[in-house]
């Protein structure tokens, strides 16, 4: 029926109604996939009112904000496939008003007439409100062999795989662009990450599917170099800077440190002429001996200890209070096994 003949049979031979038959054949397709394949400079470039994929009609999709693909309408798909496009599928995203540029892949085909899905991060990398106009243009991107990475949070830090995590959170992605800040979510947290650089070097962006692609972490945002720390030197106990206790007071104060000290010092001095007179268990009175610094106590030898039987000292104090008797203390790699039994004279 092409040029003015209404009946195939009316057609003379070798004329096929003005069109030649490998345009028609490129009109269909060219024996590729889809319609008008043959046309390499063909370009997808639509404007869509965009909206957060939060209000997409049905179920909530929270997952998809963790991601860098969006939600195109069917007759976006119609369009796409009578044109020259590779696989997969990349777009360029373009606020006009602003200027400012990303990229994404896409997820499905399934929303409104008119409108495309995008998730939070990108909507607010673009500027852009719900309503908005967006440029959706098709696009090629080289395969990325580099990135470097800036986390937003010190918070990042945290997580013991960071490699590990970034490459599974990479998987919801197919494209990266320069100072993107886009989101992942891991053990319920959300972290934003920001793309510094790239290669091969692009004022565009590159493909992250199907590729090697190198991985460097800059330092976090407000990531601050622990200081380092001096060789600390001991303290005695007796100095005034002593370690304080969660309430604000000493450790000394704590345990009644000189109360304490006061009471080994007068337990010690037990055979000084100004000290008081102890007595043995036996009766037996104590033999003068050498008197002791005040602060230290006297320790009897293991020899003196095991010969003349136990030596409990008891003294009095100013307040006439009895106070603990000295602890036995031995040198080292010695043992006490007990004192030996001394039976009362005089009695049977």
């Amino acid at each position: 029926m092409f040029g003015g003949y209404y009946d195939d049979e009316d057609l003379p031979a070798g004329h096929h109604g003005g069109m030649d038959p490998v345009d028609i054949w490129r009109a269909m397709g060219g024996g590729r996939s889809g319609f008008g394949a043959y046309n390499t400079q063909q370009k997808f470039s639509e404007y869509f009112r965009c909206y957060p994929v939060v209000m997409m009609p049905g179920a909530e999709r929270e997952n998809l904000n963790y991601g860098g693909k969006i939600i195109l309408p069917p007759s976006a798909l119609n369009k796409l496939t009578r044109l020259n496009i590779s696989y997969p599928m990349l777009f360029e995203l373009k606020n006009e008003e602003l200027e400012l540029i990303s990229h994404a892949g896409v997820l499905e085909f399934i929303a409104e007439e008119g409108r495309v899905y995008l998730p939070q991060w990108m909507m607010e990398r673009l500027a852009l409100q719900p309503g908005s106009l967006v440029v959706i243009t098709s696009t090629n991107l080289p395969q990325g062999s580099f990135v470097k990475i800036e986390p937003q949070s010190p918070e990042f830090l945290n997580i013991s795989d960071p490699k590990a995590v970034l490459e599974n959170a990479l998987r919801n992605f197919t494209t990266l662009t320069v100072d993107d800040v886009f989101e992942i979510k891991y053990n319920n947290k959300i972290y934003r990450i920001r793309v510094l650089e790239i290669k091969p070097s692009s004022k565009t962006g590159i493909s992250v599917v199907e590729t090697d692609l190198e991985v460097d972490f800059a330092p976090p945002v407000g990531y601050v170099e622990p200081a380092a720390r001096g060789a600390s030197t001991p303290r005695s106990m007796g100095s005034s800077s002593l370690v304080p206790t969660p309430d604000g007071h000493s450790m000394a104060s704590m345990i009644n440190y000189r109360q304490l000290a006061s009471a080994s010092a007068s337990t010690a001095s037990l055979s000084s002429p100004t000290g008081a007179t102890g007595h043995r268990l036996s009766g037996r009175p104590i033999s003068s001996r050498t008197s002791t610094p005040a602060g230290q106590i006297a320790v009897p030898s293991l020899s003196d200890t095991l010969s003349k039987g136990s030596e409990f000292a008891v003294s009095k104090s100013k307040n006439d209070v009895r106070t603990i008797p000295a602890p036995l203390r031995l040198p080292f790699g010695q043992l006490f096994f007990g004192y030996p039994v001394v039976a009362l004279k005089g009695k049977s």
